[in-house]
Formats: structure tokens, C-alpha cells, sequence
């Protein structure tokens, strides 16, 4: 190639890498200037003074105007009871840059409202007839809510006057009152209490929740209900249960918090992301304040800035996403700003992780040792593969270069792995700007002893609102960005684990040099830092501006819009290379030179919706709640990769370094959109009977045009008989809430859909046609698809739910019963014949029906003793299972055995063959059925199962055995307790029987592979009670007989774990009480995995993605300290 093509190709690749980079710093630059626009201008702050002067000109203006336009023009916040001020009311204001202590004198002349000054609130109470005149004392105390944490804003008012106060920022307060006198106190979602002083000067008053009032809020798609009026099936779970937890990532934190969540973490590698599912389904559609994403956006949320998450399970929460949705969706609303002094918080832990299962190594005279036992167990004499002298120098290690001791983990890795979160968030208003704004940063480091593998996280986030009462506009903007970095050995991480436990420790694995030896599969080599490097960034910057506008004219009626933008980015960068190793001469093994592949995506997502929404209620009794939305999304997607060979070092990382005569590059984009249009339609008649439909028409780029539309609707009815007047008379407070309720829908999915996979494809193949004598490129046809049959998969989708609640709404459960049915998809046709170019035959519309039904419970309990101690607990459990009614591309001699069958039948493990245990006679050996290759059986080795009777061992004995590696039953029980500052939480999280096996390293027959001291546990003569067959100096004994997938190697891995334990303390409440600008100084010690009950943890973790040795399960110990100011 001549030097101006090299000179182009570069500069080609310089300006892609600089265009991508200019671009990922421009999006960088953007989003630091608005952050630090949005710091600057929300810390500005004004001094709370009764001078703080406004401008209010207006005759008859209601007093709720009055206030908001007091609220906007200065730092004030009103207090008061709506119960007790009348907002309707009109009064005369004529104020020209008056102070507000002024125009409230003027505003309240000759009215029965009265106000008082408290830092930066200004409460209004109605003044009752006659006042007071005796002497005053003062006293103080302090205002807390059920579970013992401080209230801030209680109202706080002598009865029968207009002396009051607000409770601070600690729940604290202080008054000068009467003798004799009783206070009142208030606030919204509690009940009103009166409590007499007396000579008290100091008060402790636990507030009681209104269960009228306090109906939880939970976020649904598109909108908001109350618990008490929600009749489709729906979890929440606050926020504030996820933070402080030692995990990764927020999928982890919800393992055993919800019903209906199946989370299975899939090890402990960093940067590792567990796997969701919904009552047993496929990945669920994740849905962030509104927005449909990705699984990995979900995934990189800081924890901290979650408000809720909600599941969202059944057709009648599902219909409105349509054909995304029907495995499932976890919905996420993230913290806004809110009115209300400015609170910073910031949270820092250190966390320590270990495996929770490390099985002990052999030293290198018993790993000997089993050798020459397994030679004589083959009928060779007592020192057959090591000798009595090599059996001496073993233990004494008289020659550790020729017969080593190696200890592969602590080579290999540290006692634990380090891992730090900082957070950092402020929250408040400004005039009438309401804001949160969030830094949050996360590094996980790993077990190894080089520092090759590692894990980041960034996260920026602002919710700015604001609200024009005057006209009902409420307008949010919010900014989020995130990036995470990956660096990796270039040797992928769970082989390494392998190797460290594949490794004999007879293998040497440095030199007497200190240089790396030629060992195969050097686990050391593998993860030395000259071995390359495999890094892969990404970033993401997402911009959502929310307009709500509350229709002045109609009462009840409201439109909004949503616009969002995502742009998003990735670098791929792998150095393949190998840390030089070295014979014991000093010859340098002769490996691959090092090679080096960049791939860089960059992406575009925009999101428009229009939205008209009626709520309202008539005569009372009679309330609607509508809401209709238009909805429309595009995306765009470019990559672009290249790659080169043969480098002479890797000093120079850079692809211009590399051989030009091995480079390679390729690229390709992506576009796709979709439409809807949403509705839903809710009425109740006095809280009493409850229906609601919903649909989505939806439009995906999917399927060829006219198939590309589909109507997925649901109806849901409820019935809550607490309501009824004749339950009413007869219950008496024993029951607070008995509610029925019913949904049925149809949803879509495209799982398994290509990306116009109904279009004719045809795939370049380079130098594959030989023409002349000269290799040409040439095409091939890619799968062929008729479009009238590619469409959705339909599911439809039954609900039984009930919710209950006793004593007072202390003791809350719901119950769900589930069924759903799936039907149709695409199969290959049984006969396969080709097409002229070699292509298969177009798939087939199927008659595939699969079936999924289970149940769910969940239980809560919520009480205080006296009032320091308050204490919770609650549970919850999950059962499913599947049924495939009609699975047409299952083979004819399998439907035929019903042993075997996948058709009719629910999950299972695997078809395997039954054992029954180790051959333990000679006349044993000679009496029971072997398989046909088994000729030379012995003692200790498997016996199995003749099923069908015939005589012999085969595949027509093997059955359908166990239950799936997937738990179908799980359940969690978690606990919180909170006495004088001090708080303890915890889970427990365990699953029902799960089947996994035993990994090729345990099972192989030959001796060498016997590493760990469980696997002593073999068969021989002075050990007939083994868990394990015998081992063999063969790699295959009696025809591979013992390494039969059979139940022998598959062990019920169900377990019961202490997911998390949570122990802290909040300074705040006694030794730094009187530190007026802490709100809070708490610190935690928490500790996740502690222990595990389990019939497999001797041998792995039940929760480990391989049993062969990949990156294990961590036991994490963490301390935290979190200061709000």
C-alpha cells in the first residue's frame, strides 16, 4: 500500500475517533454549564426578614392567590389547615413594595385570620372568640412521625388562640403559652391531636397516620393512583428501601422486596448486571419518569435518586405500552424538587467484598497423593506416578522449582475487593423554582492482584419544576447523564477464575527469576496488565422538558406535552497481548503478537407526546378519571470498527501501530420508529365499585406495512366491600380495607423479531468464488420471511387480586392469582428444503400456545411500641409455572414419548438419566442393566436407572427430571426496627427447589482434575459412603459412564440467605441535637450475602452463574456515613 493511501486511511480514522471525542465532550461541556448554571442561580439565597418587600394590587382576590403570590415573590412558605382557612376567600391588597409584614397587617385588618413569623414560614390560623390573658411560660419538645423520625413543618397552636409555631428541621419547637393551655397539633396526612401541657416543659408527640388521608400515591404508566382506588396488579417500592444498600446496581436491590420480581444475579465480575424477570417472563420493558429505555439505563441509576419503582404486572397496568409490554414493566419516578428549605445531603460508603464460596485448594503432596491412589485403584502399584523419593521432596519441598507448592489464590488475588459510592444531592426551591440536583460516583475494583479489572460509574442528574397558579401551568425540565467505564483483562474474567481454580499446585507459576512460567492457561499471565487491556466506555445524556397545563375554564380538564432527546455513546478498545512467560532455561515462549480492535457506536433517541386528561367527581359519588395520549419516537444508531494485527509492541495502543497489510474496518447504521395513540378510562362510584379500560394502538417499523399496527386493550373491575353500608354496620373498625378485583387483557411482544426481518436480505461474502483462478466476492441470501405472516406474538392475560387490611391499617396484604396465554410466532418448516441459492425455506406462521399461571402474596406489618420504639416486618413470595400446549416444532419421536415431551408438560431441568447411586458388589456389577459402551464397569462408578425395562442403558431412558436453574418460587421477609436514633433493617431471601449441576472440573474421572478437598470425597474401598464416583489416571472410564448427564450430578440448589443487614445510627438525635444546621449525621454498617442455607454451599454458591469456577458471589461488608444539612 502506498504511503499517501496509509496517510488517508489514518486521517481517515484520526477525524472518525476526533469527531466522536469532539462530540462526547461537547455533550459534556453542554451538561456542566447547565448544571453549574442551575447550582449557581438555585444557592443564591435571601435572608428570611419581615421586610422582604412585594407588590400586590388587586380587589376581591381569593386568599389562595394572595399567598402564591406572596410565596413567588418572596422566600416564604404558608402553613395552614385548609380544614380551618377558607382559600375562596376575598380580600382588598394594595401594595406597592410594602413589606410583607405590612400587607399581611392591611390583608387580615378586621379578619379572624391571624398570622405569626417563624424563620422562613408564615402560619395562618383562625382566631376563636375571647382571649387569654395569664401568665405565659415556655416550653419546648419535639414532633415525630410513626416511625420515629423527626416531622418537619407540624403545626403547632395553642387551642383558642392564634399562638403557634412551626415544627424545624429536626422536628423541634418552642412557645411562650398560657397556663393551663392545649396545643394543637396538625399535620397533612396525620391525624389532629390536642394535648394538654400541664406543667410539662419539654414534649415528645408521635403524630398517628390518617388512614383516609394517607392513601400512598403509586406511579403507573402514564399517571398516578391511590392505593386504595388501584384494581390492576401493581408493586411499589419506596425509594428510600433501596439506599444504603451494598450493591452494584439498583436491579440488585430489588431481590426479595417485591412480589412478582425474580432478579438472579449473574456473579459477582464488576461491572456484572443481575437478570429481572416478571412472574417468570422475559426481560421486562423499563420505563424512567415516563420515558421507555434500556434495561442498561435502568441499570446505571444512582439509587439515591430514586423516588419509586413500580412493577407493573398485569394487562390492566400493561395495556398502555402495548406491544413492549407484555413481560412485564418496571416503572421508576426520580426525586423532584419540592417547596421547602434547602437540604443538602451527602452520603459516602466503603465497601469490602470477598467470595462467598472459595473452595480449599489441595497442597501438592495430597493432590500427589491421589494420583498414585487412582493408580492403584487401576491395578498399578503404590507409587506408580510419583515415587517415594518425589513423594519426599513434595513435603519437605526440598526442590520448590521442580515439585512447587503453589497456592493459586493468594497469587492470585487479595483478601477482598474494594469498593467506594459517593453521592452528593440538594433539593429545594428558589422564588418558584423547585429543584433537585445530584452528583453520584461509584468505583468497584475486583479480587485480582493486578489492577486489570475495574468498574465506574458517573451520575449527574437535575429535576427543575416550577408552577404558574395563575393559569395551572406546571412546566419540569430535566437533565440526566451517565457514563460508565469498563476495563477488563483482555482474557475475559471468568476464565481467569477458571483457571485459578483448574491450576494444579504441583504447576509452577513463576521462575526461580521471578519471571512468569510457560504453564498453560497461566491465570497469572492472564490478568498481568501487559496482557492488553479490553475497555469499553460508554455515556449516556438524556433531556426531558414536561408541560402540564390545568384548563382555567373547563374544571377538571388538562393537557400536556412531553419532548425528550437521548443522545448516546460507546468506545470499545481491546488489546489482545500476553505478558511474556519464560522456560526454566530462560527461553521465552513464542506466542501471537499482540493484536488491537476499536469499535465506536454513537445513537439519537426523540420522544414526542401530546396528552388530555379529565379528572373529576360529581355529585360526590361519581368520579372520572380519563386520559388520552398521542405518542411518537424515532431513533438512530451508527458504528463503526476497525482493527489491526501483528504488533511489534503493545508500548504504542494506537491502530497506526499495528501491521497495515492485517487491517480491517467495517460499519453500519440503524433507524427505527414507532406511534401510538393511549387511552384509559376510569370510574368509581363512592369508593365503592370500580371499572377501567385501557388500550394502545401501536405502530412498529418492525413488520412490513399493513401488518404493522395492533390494538391491545384491557378492561379491570373492583369492588371494595369495606365501602358497603352494610359492612359498615357490621364490621365496626375490625377490618379497615376488604377490596376484590379482576383484570383481563391483550398484549403484544416482538420478542424474537428481527428488525425488518420481513425485507430480502443478502449478506457479502469477501474472496468465497474462485473464477479464473482469482478469488472473488459474492453474495448470499440471507433467511427469507413472508411478510403477511411476521406480527406480533399475542398474550393474553388473567388477574384475581384481593387486598386487605386489619388494625387500623397496621397489618396490610395482597394476594394475586396470574394466567397468561401466548400464541403464535414463527417456526422453520419440518421439511428443509433449500432454495435455489441455498437458503432455507421461508418460516411458517406456528400454532405455538404456551401457558404461565401462579400466585403471589405479600404481608406487612407497621407498629410502634411507646413512643421511641417502631418496628416492621413484612414478607412476600412468588410461585410460577409453564405449560406449552402446543409446541409444533417439537420433534414427532419426542412428542411421542411422554417422558420426554416438552408438549403438555410444565419446566423442568433437563432430560437426563436416573442414577441409583455407586455400584458397591461384584454381584451388583454383574446383575443390573449397563449401557453398551460401559464394558469395563467397577466398583464406584454409576449405577442408572433401567426405566423402560429393555434390558440396557440408553437414551430412551432418560426422562424429564428436576426443576429449572430459574427459581419458580421465591419469597423474602424483611425487618426494620428504629429506637432513639438507632435502626436496624434487614433481609432474608430465599428460593423454593432449583436444579444446578456440578461443572466439567468435578465431574471428569481423571485424577488430575481433583483440586479441591471436597472432591476427596471419592469412591474407594476405605470410603464406600462417597459423595463422588472413583477417580481414574483415565480421562475416560468404562466408556465416559460417570460423566452421563444424569441426576448423580444434579443437586436441588434452593437456598435461604441474609441478602442484607443494616445497623446505624443517627447522631442527630442526641449528641449533635443542638447543632441547628445538621439535619441529620448518621452512620451504618451493613453487610449483604452474610450467610447462606443451602445443600450445595460446600461446593459453590447457589446463586453463581458457573459451577465450573467463574468470578464468585461477593460477601460485602460496608461503612457509611450520610450528613444532611
Amino acid at each position: 500500500m502506498s504511503k499517501v493511501m496509509k496517510k488517508n486511511l489514518l486521517l481517515l480514522f484520526n477525524c472518525v475517533n476526533y469527531i466522536e471525542l469532539k462530540h462526547t465532550i461537547r455533550i459534556m461541556k453542554i451538561t456542566t454549564v447547565l448544571t453549574l448554571i442551575a447550582i449557581f442561580q438555585l444557592s443564591a439565597t435571601s435572608l428570611h426578614s419581615q421586610n422582604a418587600k412585594v407588590s400586590i394590587s388587586r380587589n376581591n382576590l381569593p386568599l389562595k392567590e394572595f399567598i402564591n403570590e406572596i410565596e413567588r415573590q418572596t422566600d416564604y412558605l404558608f402553613m395552614y389547615s385548609e380544614k380551618e382557612i377558607d382559600l375562596q376567600e376575598q380580600i382588598q391588597v394594595n401594595a406597592k413594595n410594602k413589606p410583607v409584614s405590612q400587607v399581611l397587617e392591611e390583608a387580615f385588618d378586621n379578619s379572624p385570620i391571624k398570622y405569626n413569623f417563624n424563620e422562613g414560614y408564615i402560619s395562618l390560623r383562625k382566631a376563636e372568640k375571647g382571649s387569654i390573658n395569664q401568665d405565659k411560660r415556655k416550653i419546648s419538645g419535639t414532633v415525630k412521625d410513626a416511625t420515629g423520625t423527626p416531622v418537619i413543618g407540624a403545626n403547632i397552636v395553642v387551642k383558642g388562640t392564634t399562638i403557634g409555631n412551626v415544627t424545624d428541621i429536626d422536628g423541634r419547637f418552642s412557645l411562650e403559652i398560657p397556663q393551663n393551655a392545649t396545643l394543637t397539633i396538625s399535620y397533612i396526612g396525620y391525624l389532629t391531636q390536642e394535648i394538654a401541657v400541664g406543667n410539662r416543659s419539654d414534649l415528645s408527640i408521635q403524630l398517628k397516620e390518617d388512614s383516609e388521608t394517607l392513601d400512598e400515591v403509586v406511579v403507573i404508566g402514564y399517571g398516578t393512583t391511590s392505593a386504595k382506588k388501584m384494581v390492576s396488579a401493581v408493586t411499589a417500592v419506596k425509594g428510600e428501601k433501596l439506599q444504603d444498600l451494598p450493591f452494584p446496581n439498583v436491579a440488585s436491590t430489588l431481590q426479595g422486596r417485591a412480589s412478582g420480581v425474580i432478579v438472579q444475579n449473574q456473579g459477582g465480575e464488576p461491572g456484572s448486571e443481575p437478570k429481572i424477570s416478571i412472574r417468570g417472563g422475559g426481560d421486562p420493558l423499563y420505563v424512567i419518569d415516563g420515558i421507555i429505555t434500556t434495561d442498561w439505563e435502568f441499570k446505571t441509576l444512582n439509587s439515591e435518586d430514586i423516588e419509586s419503582i413500580s412493577i407493573l404486572k398485569d394487562a390492566a397496568s400493561l395495556a398502555v405500552y402495548g406491544s413492549r409490554a407484555a413481560d412485564g414493566i418496571v416503572l421508576v419516578k426520580t426525586k423532584e424538587g419540592r417547596k421547602g428549605k434547602r437540604s443538602i445531603v451527602y452520603s459516602f460508603n466503603a465497601q469490602y467484598s470477598q467470595p462467598t464460596v472459595l473452595p480449599k485448594k489441595l497442597d501438592s503432596y495430597t493432590y500427589a497423593d491421589v494420583q498414585n491412589q487412582a493408580a492403584i485403584s487401576d491395578g498399578y502399584g503404590e507409587y506408580h506416578q510419583f515415587s517415594k523419593e518425589e513423594m519426599d521432596a513434595i513435603r519437605n519441598q526440598s526442590d520448590p522449582y521442580l515439585y512447587p507448592n503453589t497456592d493459586w489464590y493468594s497469587l492470585g488475588l487479595n483478601n477482598f475487593a474494594p469498593e467506594y459510592r459517593h453521592s452528593l444531592s440538594m433539593t429545594g426551591n428558589q422564588k418558584d423554582i423547585n429543584y433537585y440536583l445530584s452528583l453520584g460516583l461509584f468505583d468497584q475494583g475486583s479480587l485480582y492482584t493486578s489492577d486489570a479489572l475495574n468498574y465506574s460509574r458517573y451520575n449527574l442528574r437535575s429535576n427543575v419544576n416550577t408552577t404558574f397558579d395563575e393559569i395551572g401551568l406546571k412546566v419540569s425540565l430535566n437533565i440526566n447523564a451517565a457514563m460508565e467505564k469498563k476495563k477488563y483483562p483482555s482474557f475475559a474474567a471468568n476464565s481467569i477464575w477458571d483457571h485459578l481454580n483448574a491450576k494444579s499446585p504441583l504447576d509452577l507459576a513463576y521462575n526461580e527469576d521471578g519471571t512468569l512460567s510457560t504453564v498453560s492457561d497461566n491465570p497469572l499471565m492472564e490478568m498481568d496488565e501487559r496482557s492488553g487491556y479490553d475497555k469499553n466506555d460508554g455515556m449516556y445524556l438524556n433531556t426531558q422538558f414536561v408541560a402540564d397545563w390545568a384548563l382555567p375554564w373547563v374544571k377538571g380538564l388538562s393537557l400536556g406535552t412531553m419532548l425528550y432527546y437521548r443522545v448516546n455513546s460507546s468506545h470499545l478498545k481491546k488489546l489482545s497481548a500476553r505478558a511474556p512467560q519464560y522456560g526454566k532455561d530462560g527461553t521465552l515462549l513464542d506466542v501471537t503478537k499482540p493484536s488491537l480492535k476499536e469499535e465506536a457506536y454513537f445513537g439519537e433517541s426523540y420522544q414526542f407526546e401530546l396528552s388530555a386528561a379529565f379528572l373529576r367527581t360529581f355529585a360526590d359519588v361519581h368520579s372520572i378519571d380519563a386520559k388520552f395520549v398521542f405518542t411518537a419516537a424515532e431513533n438512530t444508531g451508527h458504528n463503526f470498527w476497525a482493527s489491526r494485527r501483528d504488533y511489534l509492541s503493545t508500548t504504542v495502543d494506537q491502530l497506526f501501530a499495528g501491521s497495515s497489510t492485517t487491517m480491517q474496518n467495517a460499519g453500519n447504521s440503524e433507524e427505527g420508529g414507532r406511534m401510538g395513540l393511549v387511552g384509559r378510562l376510569k370510574y368509581d362510584y363512592a369508593n365503592r365499585y370500580y371499572i377501567e379500560g385501557s388500550f394502545r394502538y401501536d405502530g412498529s417499523d418492525n413488520f412490513a406495512p399493513g401488518h404493522r399496527w395492533g390494538f391491545f386493550p384491557s378492561v379491570a373491575l373492583g369492588w371494595d366491600i369495606t365501602e358497603e353500608p352494610f359492612f359498615k354496620s357490621w364490621n365496626r373498625g375490625k377490618i379497615d380495607l376488604l377490596k376484590l378485583r379482576g383484570s383481563y387483557g391483550q398484549m403484544g411482544t416482538e420478542s424474537g423479531v428481527n428488525k425488518f426481518g420481513y425485507l430480502s436480505t443478502y449478506n457479502m461474502v469477501e474472496n468465497s468464488i474462485c473464477i479464473g483462478g482469482n478469488l472473488l466476492s459474492g453474495f448470499n441470501e440471507g433467511e427469507l420471511t413472508s411478510p403477511e405472516l411476521l406480527s406480533w406474538y399475542t398474550r393474553n392475560s388473567l388477574n384475581y387480586g384481593i387486598d386487605v387490611a386489619f388494625f387500623n391499617y397496621r397489618l396490610k396484604g395482597s394476594a394475586d392469582y396470574f394466567y397468561y396465554v401466548t400464541k403464535g410466532g414463527l417456526v422453520s418448516p419440518a421439511d428443509r428444503y433449500t432454495t435455489p441459492l441455498g437458503t432455507k425455506l421461508p418460516q411458517i406462521k406456528s400454532k405455538n400456545e404456551h401457558r404461565r399461571e401462579g400466585f403471589e402474596l405479600s404481608m406487612r406489618w407497621n407498629d410502634n411500641i411507646g413512643s421511641d420504639f417502631h418496628y416492621e416486618v413484612g414478607t412476600n413470595m412468588t410461585y410460577y409455572n409453564n405449560l406449552y400446549v402446543v409446541k409444533q416444532e417439537e420433534a414427532l419421536s419426542t412428542l411421542m414419548n411422554p417422558y420426554k415431551r416438552s408438549t403438555h408438560q410444565t419446566d423442568y431441568y433437563d432430560v437426563i438419566l436416573i442414577d441409583n447411586g455407586l455400584y458397591q458388589s461384584p454381584e451388583q456389577v454383574l446383575g443390573v442393566p449397563r449401557r453398551l459402551s460401559s464394558s469395563e464397569t467397577k466398583l464406584g462408578d454409576i449405577v442408572y436407572q433401567d426405566l423402560n425395562g429393555d434390558g440396557k442403558i440408553d437414551a430412551e431412558d432418560q426422562i424429564r427430571y428436576g426443576m429449572p436453574t430459574a427459581p419458580h418460587f421465591t419469597y423474602g421477609v424483611d425487618f426494620a426496627f428504629s429506637y432513639k436514633g438507632f435502626s436496624l433493617s434487614g433481609l432474608f431471601y430465599g428460593t423454593g427447589k432449583r436444579n444446578m449441576e456440578f461443572g466439567y472440573n468435578t465431574k471428569k474421572d481423571e485424577s488430575i482434575h481433583v483440586k479441591n478437598e471436597y472432591q476427596l470425597d471419592y469412591w474407594r474401598e476405605d470410603n464406600r459412603d462417597a459423595i463422588f464416583p472413583r477417580k481414574s489416571l483415565s480421562s475416560s472410564v468404562n466408556g465416559g459412564n460417570n460423566q452421563e448427564k444424569s441426576s448423580f450430578w444434579v443437586k436441588n440448589a434452593s437456598f435461604l440467605r441474609l441478602k442484607n443487614l443494616s445497623l446505624a445510627y443517627d447522631f442527630k438525635y442526641k449528641l449533635l441535637k443542638n447543632a441547628n444546621w445538621l439535619s441529620m449525621c448518621k452512620v451504618n454498617v451493613t453487610g449483604a450475602n452474610l450467610f447462606t442455607i443451602s445443600g450445595v454451599s460446600d461446593y459453590f454458591d447457589p446463586e453463581t452463574t458457573s459451577t465450573n469456577g467463574g468470578y464468585p458471589v461477593q460477601r460485602v461488608y460496608s461503612v457509611g456515613v450520610t450528613v444532611g444539612f
